[in-house]
């Protein structure tokens, strides 16, 4: 039952105890009456007088028990009338506490309200985007992080040196000590809607031939990435075959890479699935090709397959000593219906061996390692194709495989201390400065490379280059770096060297090279 009823039971109670104590008090009253006119006919008509005290003591004795029940009934009533009235206030506080609920409810409201003006005002004053220097790198990007923009570049001034003597391709042209700019590179790397990765880069530069001047499309694609164990990549980008080849030209080791590095496919236009998986324990990538190489129209319907695996099975593993290891491999098909052979170049782009005309299936494949504690790193890759030859002998016959094999190994070692990893950006622990308060040198680092080419079939005059590389890197900052090399080649044919084109009677069968770069990038 509410208090309001309970008071309201409280009055009517009040007002029904009321009646009963004047009902008593009038019963009293005609009691006193009757005790006084009994009181005068016994003392009036001569009744006894000991009868008549009797009476009388009686009649007392009755009024007060009559008068303490009257007294015990109104303490009783007064008490009554407390609880009542302390019942009406109980009802008026809560009526006050619910006034009170009712304005706190009012003010939460209000404060939510202002909460909701507070919060759009905040964001319509914060910047949309910010841009800054990450990385070493420049960006623009949503402050929702949904939309990046990263210009991205770098210029490598090289020059070349060739020992002295009448040198020359084996198709005559000149080879001559040069100063070149290797790469020119402006492009673009953005994100959109948190999902959706592109890169769009041009070369300014004269390239590894030293061409001149004509600005070419290196790399044009779109990425999309909903997970990292699945990414789908289309465009034109680096086909996935290769450990060195897949190394950025801003991290190379030496000036150029490997010899070997002649029978990867490098850039193509096409599509792949990729991905990693268990904390980048396992990665690859499987993809389509057209298989004509850069900037190039396909010429048959055929496509080449690619596939990619590399596996790093300690990479989780509390072995320091083995975390930093993976192996890999790669293998690539195509069919040509007619074109030309790979290829044999010399760290300065010596031609040791011409391509050749090829028809029928193409078949590359490779195995991989790499390691790396601390400063020091090594890594190695065999490649192997398979060159087919139909229909281009006498008659249209066939004619027999070319076969082109390459390995090298390659050792580098931080003389400064710097942790190294393969295909990353060395940084220095002091930046080289000659002046400021923090004077440096930056990091410096020894590298060596051994590395062979071989072109071979039964009916062909092959060649064969062994190398071996020395070289220092100087890093002046995480976007400066110089290289030296010096690279001695030797070649298994006489007349496949930079001397014989002009002495048909060259026995001379080494030659040395001199490569020097200094780099920035962003």
């Amino acid at each position: 039952m509410s208090r309001g009823k309970e008071a309201r039971g409280g009055t009517v109670f009040t007002r029904n105890v009321s009646h009963t104590i004047d009902d008593r008090e009038e019963t009293m009253q005609r009691a006193l009456i009757a005790a006084s006119l009994a009181i005068w006919l016994v003392w009036g008509t001569g009744v006894p007088r000991v009868f008549a005290a009797d009476r009388l003591s009686e009649l007392a004795q009755q009024l007060e028990s009559q008068k303490q029940a009257l007294e015990a009934q109104k303490r009783i009533i007064e008490a009554l009338q407390q609880e009542v009235n302390s019942l009406k206030q109980g009802q008026t506080h809560q009526q006050t506490l619910e006034r009170e609920v009712e304005g706190l409810k009012q003010a939460q409201q209000e404060n939510q309200k202002l909460k909701r003006e507070v919060e759009q005002i905040r964001v319509a004053a914060t910047p949309k985007f910010d841009a800054g220097f990450k990385n070493w790198q420049p960006y623009i990007r949503s402050t929702d992080g949904n939309f990046t923009l990263n210009p991205v570049g770098r210029i490598q001034f090289d020059y070349r040196n060739f020992e002295d003597g009448n040198r020359r391709n084996l198709d005559g042209t000149e080879l001559t000590n040069r100063f070149l700019i290797r790469r020119a590179r402006i492009g673009l790397a953005g994100t959109f809607y948190k999902y959706y990765d592109f890169f769009v880069e041009a070369d300014f530069g004269q390239g590894a031939s030293g061409r001149d001047g004509n600005v070419v499309l290196t790399d044009g694609f779109l990425d999309i990435h909903y997970w990292p164990e699945l990414r789908l990549r289309a465009g034109q980008f680096k086909v996935p075959f290769g450990y060195e080849e897949l190394f950025s030209d801003n991290n190379l080791d030496f000036v150029e890479r490997s010899v070997a590095d002649n029978l990867v496919p490098s850039r193509d236009m096409g599509a792949m699935v990729h991905g990693s998986a268990f904390d980048g324990s396992v990665s690859y990538a499987l993809g389509g090709f057209n298989g004509s190489g850069q900037n190039k129209r396909d010429t048959n319907d055929s496509k080449d397959i690619v596939g990619r695996l590399v596996l790093a099975p300690f990479k989780k593993a509390e072995l320091p000593w083995l975390k930093n290891l993976q192996v890999g491999g790669d293998v690539a098909w195509g069919d040509e219906d007619s074109g030309q052979s790979l290829q044999g170049k010399t760290d300065a782009q010596f031609v040791f061996f011409r391509s050749i005309p090829t028809r029928g299936d193409r078949l590359r494949y490779s195995g991989e390692a790499a390691y790396y504690y601390g400063p020091f790193t090594m890594y190695g890759e065999y490649i192997q194709t398979r060159e087919e030859r139909k229909g281009l002998g006498t008659g249209g016959s066939d004619l027999r495989d070319l076969y082109g094999r390459g390995w090298y190994v390659t050792m580098t070692y931080m003389l400064t201390g710097e942790t190294k990893v393969p295909g990353q950006p060395v940084i220095p622990t002091r930046w080289a400065s000659p002046v400021g308060p923090e004077k440096g040198w930056g990091a410096w680092e020894l590298a060596a490379r051994f590395e062979q080419l071989d072109f071979r079939a039964k009916d062909i005059m092959g060649n064969r280059v062994n190398a071996v590389t020395a070289g220092v890197n100087w890093y002046l900052t995480p976007n400066v770096k110089w290289m030296a090399n010096f690279v001695e080649n030797w070649f298994s044919n006489e007349r496949g060297t930079p001397f014989s084109f002009t002495n048909p009677n060259n026995t001379r069968t080494t030659a040395w090279e001199a490569l020097t770069r200094l780099q920035l990038w962003f």
